[in-house]
C-alpha cells in the first residue's frame, strides 16, 4: 500500500473581495482508501451553508448587474436551467444578500481576530474556523508479543482540495459572462458532440482571474512543501475550462509547463446528475463488467501497467479512477497521464484546468528570486 500523508491547511484569502476560510486538502492514494487509510476529512468539519431570513432578505435589492447574470444563466439556449422571473430576481437578491453578509461577516472576523478571540467567533460566520485537523500516520502494532510494523512505498503523489461551494457559484458565474477564447486547437480533448461542447481559455489578468491564480499558486507550494519539505514558488502558467456534454470526451495525455518541476490541476465545476449518482470506487467498486457504466464521465489516471486486479497479486496498483464532485480540485505532476471518459444523457459536465510553474526559492544577498529565468541559467 504506498504511503500517502493527509495534508490540511487552512487559508485565508481575498477572493472577489470576500475572505474565505477553511480550504481542505488531502492526498487521494491510488487504488482509494481501503484498509490502514488514513485521509479522512475531521469528523468535526462542517461546510457553510447559507440561509435567508425571510425578514432579512426582503430589505434586500439586487443591482441590474446581479439579474442580468441569471438571467443571462437561465437562456435556454446556451444553458440547461431555465428561470421565471420571479426566480431570476430571487435568485440575484439572495447573491446580493451573500455580498452583504461577506462583508458583515469579514468585519466581525477581523475584530475578533485582532481581540485574538477567533475560537469564540460564532459559528454562523462563514469564516468561523471549523477545522479540526488529525494526521494519523501508520503505527506499529503488537502482536503475540511481537512487534510488527509495514513499511509502505510512495508512489505518485495527488492532492485533492475541497473548495467551499459558494467560490464554485462564483467562479460559474465569472466563467458565464466572460466566455474565454477558443482553446480547442491547442488541446486534445475530444469536445465537440454538442453545439455546448467547448474548451475556453481562462484569463489570469482580470480580477478574479488573479485572485484564483494566487489560490492555486498557495495550494501547489503547499503540495511542493509536503512532498519535499522543501520552499518553492509557484505561478499559474495557463488556465482554461472544458464544457462536455454526451459523448464528449478526453483522450490520454498529460500536461506541461515552463519549468521542469510542474503541476497540474482539475476543478469539477458541474456534474450531471447521472454522474454524481454513480457509486464512488474509492469506495464500492463494482468493476466494468455487464456494461455497468460504472465509471462514465470519471477521471481516469494511470502512472504505470498494473490495474485494480494486481493487488490480488501484492502488485502494487497504477492507476486510480475519480469520480467527479462538484467544488473537488485534483493537484498532481504535470507530466502524470490521464483522460476523462465519456458520459451518456443531458447535463454539462464542467471543469477548469490550470498547469502551474514550480520554481526552487533562490537566496541571494539575502534577497529572494522566484522567477522562471532562475532555472535557465
Amino acid at each position: 500500500m504506498p504511503l500517502f500523508y493527509v495534508i490540511v491547511v487552512i487559508i485565508k484569502i481575498l477572493f472577489w473581495g470576500e475572505y474565505i476560510m477553511g480550504i481542505k486538502t488531502y492526498d487521494l492514494p491510488p487504488g482509494g482508501l481501503k484498509d490502514g487509510e488514513i485521509a479522512k476529512p475531521s469528523e468535526n468539519d462542517k461546510t457553510f451553508i447559507w440561509q435567508y431570513p425571510q425578514d432579512e432578505l426582503a430589505k434586500i435589492e439586487p443591482t441590474q448587474s446581479d439579474i442580468n447574470i441569471y438571467r443571462k444563466m437561465s437562456d435556454g439556449d446556451k444553458h440547461d436551467i431555465v428561470l421565471t422571473e420571479e426566480e431570476i430576481y430571487d435568485e440575484a437578491r439572495k447573491k446580493r444578500y451573500r455580498k452583504i453578509k461577506t462583508q458583515e461577516f469579514r468585519k466581525q472576523y477581523n475584530e475578533y481576530e485582532a481581540e485574538g478571540r477567533l475560537n469564540e467567533l460564532p459559528e454562523d460566520n462563514i469564516f468561523s474556523p471549523k477545522f479540526n485537523p488529525e494526521t494519523p500516520m501508520p503505527g506499529t502494532e503488537s502482536q503475540g508479543g511481537m512487534t510488527i510494523s509495514m513499511r509502505p512505498q510512495p508512489a505518485v503523489h495527488m492532492m485533492k482540495v475541497e473548495i467551499p461551494l459558494p467560490i464554485i457559484d462564483e467562479l460559474n458565474e465569472h466563467i458565464d459572462e466572460n466566455v474565454g477564447k477558443d482553446y480547442s486547437k491547442l488541446l486534445v480533448g475530444q469536445i465537440n458532440r454538442n453545439k455546448k461542447s467547448a474548451q475556453t481559455g481562462f484569463s489570469l489578468e482580470d480580477e478574479t482571474g488573479k485572485a484564483f491564480s494566487t489560490v492555486l499558486g498557495k495550494l501547489a507550494e503547499t503540495f511542493m512543501k509536503n512532498v519535499t519539505k522543501l520552499d518553492f514558488v509557484a505561478k499559474v502558467n495557463d488556465a482554461w475550462t472544458v464544457h462536455s456534454y454526451e459523448g464528449d470526451y478526453n483522450p490520454l495525455h498529460d500536461h506541461g509547463t515552463e519549468t521542469p518541476i510542474g503541476l497540474s490541476c482539475i476543478l469539477y465545476l458541474k456534474v450531471p446528475e447521472q454522474i454524481t449518482n454513480l457509486p464512488n470506487p474509492t469506495e464500492n467498486f463494482e468493476g466494468l463488467n455487464s456494461s455497468s457504466g460504472a465509471v462514465d464521465g470519471f477521471t481516469y489516471f494511470t502512472w504505470g501497467t498494473n490495474g485494480m486486479r494486481d493487488v490480488n497479486m501484492l502488485r502494487p496498483i497504477t492507476e486510480e479512477y475519480v469520480k467527479p464532485e462538484v467544488g473537488t480540485l485534483i493537484m498532481f505532476p504535470s507530466w502524470l497521464r490521464h483522460s476523462v471518459n465519456p458520459f451518456f444523457g443531458d447535463g454539462e459536465r464542467r471543469t477548469f484546468s490550470a498547469n502551474i510553474n514550480i520554481m526552487k526559492k533562490v537566496i541571494n544577498d539575502n534577497e529572494e528570486t522566484d522567477n522562471v529565468q532562475v532555472w535557465r541559467r
